[in-house]
């Protein structure tokens, strides 16, 4: 699926979800650097207040008489160093010229299991560091220093935090899990919450597709009320109603046109239909070239008259006012009603009809169709094919059936229909793209045919065209 056509929903819920956990993740690191910055900072203050204590310890020491001397020193600095180290806390006395000073009681031993843990927290290193943190043997450790006035020492600090790699590595996993879940959950919620915030759109987006001319008239039967939507969608619902009063308008316009036309047309083209053959019936000394005009006259008459009637049938189909009654009828009578039909036309000697031997093979078929109209749909279809291939080829009608359907097919030896144009040969108004100058014709036709088969349950497509021809299949079920 193209970025161009994921829907605004799927949009929302993504972005939701990504934000959910971008979010998450920035909780996650944040949550741990301030855990970590919080232990360093308690670190510094532990280190801060017992310096400060032991540097009182000493001064009071250097106050006490025979405190120069060195041994004695040794033992208070021991004694002091004892009372601020704990199981977990080591203070010792760092001094450069001297060896380091530690304190010696039980709690502190775990300290001395290994030099290589004092050696990477400076043993005896000299001047100020701030608290840092490093790993050893698994386990995290803070260290830092702070000297003591008169060239005494710099006291050290080790700190065993009680965090180990490996407990963090189980901590992260648990909060991974956990972020997988609340992910799951969040999906969920998001999904509903944007279901349901998007309610109002989908109950719009059904009311827009509902939109059509009905055989009564009305565009839409409802109305999506403005002020019990969201302020987002007001304008758009507003917009909406506005759209449909003025489709609503056009339509009713333009049916009434299409009526007063019709009425306007039809009537006169009648009387001049009626008044041409009294003329060719009453006067008989015209000449040949008179009749000609009055044969002109009358095919003229009715190709208008043809044309204004399917205009007016396809307007009612659109609109759904085209109601036709069918009924059960023998295949090879409406093939023999339209033999009668075709006599008198001028193109209908170029139509061949099926042989006696393929009508018997469908002599029990029975169809429900309204067989007027499927005989107009047929006469339209074989008047299409005439106009649009060579006047000395034929044009076939044959009958087919199989165990649902039964066919009639029209074929003829023109030259073809494209690609293009089988896309839009059925739509109204809409005409082949070659020799549209050479042939006349309205657009009507076919679309007519295409709704008045549709509302007899059949269908009408191209089953092949091509430089041989074309051959239009009329499908229907078998009763």
């Amino acid at each position: 699926m193209t970025k161009s056509n994921i829907s605004i929903r799927r949009r929302l819920g993504y972005s939701l979800v990504g934000l959910f956990t971008i979010s998450f993740g920035i909780l996650l690191i944040a949550t741990d650097q301030i855990i970590k910055r919080d232990r360093l900072q308690r670190h510094e203050r532990l280190v801060m207040a017992t310096a400060m204590a032991i540097k009182n310890e000493f001064d009071d020491v250097k106050q006490t008489p025979g405190s120069q001397d060195e041994t004695l020193d040794n033992q208070r600095y021991r004694q002091i160093l004892n009372n601020f180290s704990a199981t977990r806390v080591l203070v010792w006395l760092s001094r450069p010229t001297k060896d380091p000073l530690f304190p010696n009681t039980a709690p502190v031993q775990q300290f001395f299991g290994s030099p290589k843990l004092l050696e990477a927290a400076g043993v005896n290193a000299s001047g100020m560091q701030k608290p840092r943190s490093f790993v050893f043997d698994g386990q995290t450790y803070f260290t830092c220093s702070m000297p003591l006035p008169g060239n005494q020492g710099v006291l050290r600090f080790l700190e065993d935090v009680g965090v180990s790699p490996a407990g963090r590595q189980e901590n992260l996993i648990f909060l991974l899990v956990v972020w997988i879940f609340a992910v799951a959950i969040a999906t969920v919620l998001i999904r509903r919450l944007l279901t349901s915030s998007l309610l109002p759109l989908t109950k719009l987006e059904s009311v827009m597709d509902d939109m059509r001319l009905r055989a009564s008239g009305l565009v839409s039967d409802k109305r999506v009320p403005i002020e019990s939507q969201p302020s987002e969608l007001q304008g758009i619902v507003k917009s909406y109603n506005g759209l449909a009063d003025r489709l609503q308008e056009s339509w009713s316009n333009q049916l009434l046109f299409i009526r007063a036309v019709s009425h306007e047309l039809i009537t006169p083209l009648t009387l001049i239909n009626s008044s041409a053959r009294r003329l060719d019936r009453h006067l008989t000394d015209l000449s040949e070239s008179d009749r000609k005009l009055l044969a002109s006259i009358r095919k003229e008459v009715w190709d208008a008259d043809h044309l204004v009637r399917d205009l007016v049938d396809l307007a009612r189909s659109e609109s759904g006012s085209l109601k036709l009654k069918l009924s059960s009828v023998k295949a090879i009578d409406v093939i023999a009603d339209l033999s009668a039909e075709l006599e008198p036309l001028a193109w209908g000697d170029r139509v061949l009809t099926p042989s006696p031997e393929d009508l018997s093979m469908v002599d029990t078929v029975m169809i429900s169709v309204n067989s007027a109209r499927l005989r107009q749909c047929i006469i339209n279809v074989l008047e299409n094919s005439s106009k649009y291939s060579p006047g000395d080829t034929p044009i076939e009608l044959s009958i087919t059936s199989d165990d649902c359907n039964i066919c009639f097919d029209v074929k003829d030896y023109g030259p073809g229909i494209s690609q293009e144009d089988q896309r839009t040969i059925f739509k109204p108004f809409q005409r082949g793209k070659s020799d549209l100058a050479d042939v006349p014709g309205s657009g009507i036709g076919l679309a007519l045919v295409h709704q008045i088969v549709r509302l007899m349950n059949g269908s009408i497509f191209i089953l092949s065209s091509g430089k041989s021809g074309t051959i239009m299949r009329f499908e229907f079920p078998i009763e």
